[in-house]
């Protein structure tokens, strides 16, 4: 009975001590997995606050590019009904009127991804909630789409300008009297002069609507994305 007993306090005192064991195990594992998640919530807040940064420096450039160009088109709106009224109609009222908006088109945005590219990079994308991850990814999307479809738009537009400079070579004054100009005038059809305004014009005015919309598409998505951004604060 002696011998009994011992083996049963021996067989309880083990048990014990297992389940002391694991009891600590259970605690190490827990505290292991708060830290883990301290870290990782840590980690997330570094990259959100990264981002709304970024989205912020964004958001200032795209307005500021928005209201030059629809300056721009309210511009190139005022020509056009002077064109329709009759009050641009003489070669030199054409000449000036190209001279008066010939100069270049902002249509490059420049975004701010750093954050963006070191989230897909480092593969912690997935610390951040599913609807702001899907935000953030529709927004690259549309900035890529936005800088391929506004870089085409461009390229054609300045060679369509290459093209005007090379047909009429001096569009500031094409009735200046020295010889070498007159002679870089020589064979030039003037009367064809007013149609290829009126085309440079409409041209000017498309790539820069363009710009317009697929730029404001973007400001929307960065705006939503900053709005949730900010509430997950």
């Amino acid at each position: 009975m002696l011998a009994e007993n011992k083996l049963r306090n021996y067989l309880l005192y083990a048990m014990g001590e297992i389940i002391l064991v694991v009891i600590g195990i259970l605690i190490a594992l827990q505290v292991n997995t708060w830290n883990e998640q301290l870290k990782k919530n840590k980690l997330k807040n570094e990259y959100m606050a990264a981002l709304e940064n970024d989205l912020s420096k964004d958001k200032k450039q795209l307005n500021s590019r928005l209201n030059l160009n629809k300056k721009m088109i309210k511009d190139l709106a005022l020509i056009k009904d002077e064109i329709t009224n009759g009050n641009i109609k003489t070669t030199e009222d054409f000449i000036m009127t190209r001279n008066s908006v010939g100069g270049g088109i902002r249509l490059i945005n420049t975004y701010n991804t750093n954050s963006f590219n070191l989230l897909i990079s480092s593969g912690n994308i997935g610390l951040l909630d599913k609807q702001l991850r899907e935000d953030i990814m529709e927004l690259n999307r549309l900035q890529k789409t936005e800088k391929e479809i506004n870089n085409s738009n461009r390229n054609f537009f300045l060679n369509f300008m290459q093209r005007m400079s090379l047909k009429y070579p001096d569009l500031s004054n094409p009735f200046n009297s020295e010889s070498i100009h007159e002679l870089l005038w020589r064979g030039v059809n003037m009367d064809e002069l007013p149609r290829d305004i009126t085309s440079y014009l409409g041209q000017r005015e498309y790539t820069i609507s363009r710009y317009i919309e697929l730029t404001q598409n973007v400001l929307n998505q960065t705006e939503k994305v900053l709005k949730q951004l900010k509430i997950q604060e």
